[in-house]
């Protein structure tokens, strides 16, 4: 898979705009768009309508990045915040990429926009003859990510197909933390899970805490939680509509260590909490219809 020819200059006369609004290409070549406001800034790669980093004013990136990501066409980017779509996991041919195709596939950059208090971008993915190698539907998704007080985005997904089809899916972020031992999740007590780890199911207890490889399906009481770092001195909240899961995982050592697009020893700062229709909460459209999977992070100092 290789990527389109792209001119940044065209990009920059049609879509962007001075000290708001700017693109740059990555090493294989993939636009990057960067939006920026008072409040903070972040780059979003055309390339997999992928969120790469998040600065608000004040703070030190949101977003981990690992060190060996590939950024190879036809690889994921490992770090940011991935979109997974039409599946999150493994898809039932193993053959196919894990946690779907749209996160490796370029996407088309539709608009740009700002105010005194908004920079926004959206783009769309559709059925093609690329998309239908993994999967042979007819679809629509646009990604809208805007920069406020908050990152927010808003996946929306539109069946343009003559029958129902039925997807799940995730925003996939990964959180820079200063050390895994010291941070914790608030706002999952009493939630119901299950380990994919041991399949096993359960009730928390309390503040999350990481102690080992970890990798959980909650049911949170609401669609919210806090990743509390006193590490760095930060709360950072996320919000979330459309799904009813959140995903929690931590690779730990012997996975990091086999993980050629991951450092040994990157685990210890990153968290990813996931927003994700998955484990029976799984999304089923008719014809024409539509739904939306949305994200809203904001930081505070502790």
């Amino acid at each position: 898979m290789n990527m389109p020819p792209t001119d940044i200059n065209v990009l920059n006369r049609r879509f962007g705009a001075p000290g708001r609004i700017a693109f740059r290409t990555d090493k294989m070549g993939a636009p990057i768009l960067a939006l920026v406001n008072r409040y903070g800034s972040c780059e979003l790669s055309l390339y997999g309508g992928h969120v790469l980093d998040y600065r608000p004013i004040g703070h030190v990136p949101v977003l981990f990045m690992s060190k060996k990501s590939l950024f190879e066409p036809g690889k994921p980017i490992r770090g940011g915040i991935p979109v997974c779509w039409p599946w999150f996991g493994s898809a039932s041919e193993k053959t196919l990429p894990l946690h779907g195709f749209a996160r490796i596939m370029p996407w088309d950059l539709h608009s740009t926009e700002y105010s005194s208090d908004v920079t926004e971008a959206r783009l769309s993915l559709s059925a093609s003859e690329a998309t239908r190698r993994f999967w042979p539907h007819a679809f629509e998704l646009t990604l809208r990510v805007w920069l406020d007080q908050r990152l927010n985005l808003a996946l929306t997904t539109v069946n343009r197909d003559a029958h129902p089809i039925t997807f799940t899916q995730a925003f996939h972020p990964y959180f820079r933390i200063r050390q895994i031992m010291d941070v914790n999740v608030r706002g999952l007590d009493q939630a119901p899970y299950r380990d994919l780890l041991t399949n096993q199911t359960g009730t928390q207890t309390g503040v999350l805490n990481i102690r080992a490889e970890t990798d959980r399906v909650y049911t949170p009481p609401a669609p919210e939680c806090v990743l509390h770092d006193p590490g760095i001195g930060r709360a950072l909240a996320l919000a979330y509509t459309g799904a009813k899961r959140l995903v929690v995982w931590n690779p730990w050592i012997d996975k990091a260590r086999a993980m050629p697009d991951f450092g040994d020893d990157e685990y210890t700062g990153m968290i990813c909490l996931e927003p994700a229709n998955t484990d029976g909460d799984e999304v089923t459209l008719e014809p024409g219809a539509r739904h939306t999977l949305s994200l809203a992070l904001q930081a505070s100092l502790i």
